[in-house]
């Protein structure tokens, strides 16, 4: 199998997946996006044909992520590096809270250390 092939068949099988999550079939994807009847994505759905830019904007309209039935990424899932990125962030603020409550507390020792000193003073 070719390799433009495989690329259809990878699309095809999450357009219908699409189409199984958000509108049960094929026949009513079809109907909301104006076509007569299903035949008119029985090329994309079965991976002879590539979405272009008409049925992507037709799809787009009714909610469809034309995206992830090209790439299989979805909106909102980011690559890796990214995720790596935001998590990176992330692991930053965390740790600049944690050294500036440490800092609190080391003050706080001091003062209590300090306190102690006093009072051991009066007491001996």
């Amino acid at each position: 199998m070719a390799a433009r092939e495989v690329v259809y068949k990878e699309q095809a099988n999450r357009f219908r997946e699409v189409i199984r999550e958000q509108f049960g079939t094929q026949i009513a994807l079809a109907k909301a996006i104006g076509a007569s009847d299903g035949s008119y994505l029985t090329h994309y759905v079965n991976g002879r044909s590539m979405i272009g830019k008409i049925l992507r904007k037709k799809l787009e309209a009714v909610g469809i992520d034309v995206d992830y039935i090209i790439t299989g990424r979805r909106k909102g899932e980011g690559t890796c590096s990214e995720k790596n990125q935001e998590l990176y962030d992330q692991c930053v603020g965390k740790i600049l809270e944690i050294q500036k409550k440490l800092t609190e507390l080391s003050s706080d020792v001091i003062e209590v250390n300090k306190m102690i000193s006093s009072i051991k003073r009066c007491v001996d």
